[in-house]
C-alpha cells in the first residue's frame, strides 16, 4: 500500500484529479465540500494541503497518522549533508597571510601610539570575519 492509499482510505468523497492528485474532505475540521488536496510525488512522498487552513499535523492526527507517514520508507542510512568548501585551501591562505599581516600593522601602530581611525578600525573588524569565516569552514 502506497502512502497516498494510507491516506486515500482514511478520507472522505475522494476524487481524483489528475496522475497522482486527489481532493477529499479534510477530516480536521467541518468539511462540506472537499478542501483537501493530495498529491503524490515521483518519489513516493505524499503533499497535503486544507484550502479551509488546517495544518498538515492536524489533519495527519485527523486520520491516525503520522507526519512520517508522508514519506517513503528508505533503506539507506543518515548521511549528513556535506558543504562544498567555498574557496580552495590556496586561496584561503592568501587571504588568511594577508589579513593577518593587516591586524598586525594595526596591532603595531596601536603598540607605538598610533590612534586608528573608523576606516582603520572597521577595516580590522572585516580582517577579523575573514579569518573566523575561513576557520569555520575549515572545521566544517
Amino acid at each position: 500500500m502506497s502512502g497516498a492509499d494510507a491516506i486515500l482510505s482514511r478520507v472522505d468523497k475522494v476524487r481524483a484529479r489528475g496522475p497522482g492528485q486527489w481532493s477529499a474532505r479534510c477530516p480536521a475540521h467541518e468539511d462540506k465540500a472537499p478542501s483537501l488536496s493530495i498529491k503524490e510525488l515521483p518519489d513516493g512522498r505524499i503533499l497535503l494541503h486544507c484550502f479551509g487552513g488546517c495544518d498538515v499535523q492536524d489533519v495527519i492526527a485527523a486520520i491516525g497518522l503520522e507526519v512520517s507517514d508522508l514519506f517513503p520508507p528508505t533503506d539507506r542510512a543518515f548521511e549528513p549533508v556535506r558543504r562544498p568548501r567555498l574557496l580552495p585551501a590556496g586561496q584561503a591562505l592568501e587571504i588568511l597571510d594577508f589579513e593577518a599581516q593587516l591586524i598586525a600593522l594595526c596591532a603595531a601602530n596601536i603598540a607605538n601610539g598610533v590612534e586608528l581611525t573608523d576606516a582603520d578600525r572597521d577595516r580590522c573588524r572585516v580582517a577579523a570575519g575573514r579569518i573566523g569565516a575561513i576557520a569555520s569552514e575549515v572545521r566544517a
